[in-house]
């Protein structure tokens, strides 16, 4: 089997989602972002097939205007936190992409979309600026939705917002500011 096999519920949970919260949005679904690198075998002076090097670009799994404010989407069965990277990679090429250039001064939302809920991932969306959103319709044939891991109270304090104190507080070495290198 592939990598990604939840690949087609991702899609239909995505669908039923948008369709059901968001259905006045301009959607786009499994959308190429970040600028495109031509291929060494295509010329400049093919500017028409010039945009197939796009194929090579990373894609989200959605990316949907709403009231004039885009949003990325990244949908997932099992809550995993590399959606963290996912999404802000996915922002970093969305603000570089001249397709959605005229977005470039708009607030971008970020939501992780999961089936299943987990606590311990999602008490770390707020540091990555993500809406962490649980949606659980009933589809014929799936399993019931579970929560996976530990319920937030029982994780102890939280984190700092801020990205050195909360490394210093995991890794019990201090995380210098300003990219200094750290003390011996």
């Amino acid at each position: 089997m592939g990598k990604r096999q939840h690949t087609q519920k991702e899609m239909k949970l995505l669908s039923w989602w948008l369709a059901t919260y968001h259905p006045r949005a301009e959607i786009s679904m499994q959308v190429r972002v970040g600028p495109t690198q031509p291929m060494q075998s295509v010329g400049s002076y093919l500017e028409s097939l010039a945009q197939t090097s796009r194929v090579r670009n990373r894609w989200c799994d959605a990316i949907l205007i709403e009231n004039g404010h885009p949003t990325i989407v990244e949908a997932q069965m099992a809550p995993d936190p590399s959606v963290y990277s996912q999404l802000v990679h996915y922002a970093r090429m969305f603000r570089v992409d001249p397709y959605f250039a005229q977005f470039a001064d708009q607030p971008l939302h970020l939501v992780a979309l999961n089936y299943q809920d987990d606590p311990m991932v999602a008490q770390e969306a707020p540091w990555y600026g993500v809406q962490w959103v649980v949606y659980s319709p009933v589809f014929d044939g799936w399993l019931p939705p579970v929560v996976r891991g530990t319920a937030i109270e029982a994780l102890g304090p939280n984190l700092p917002w801020d990205w050195p104190a909360r490394m210093t507080q995991l890794l019990k070495i201090p995380i210098p500011l300003g990219g200094s290198t750290p003390p011996p």
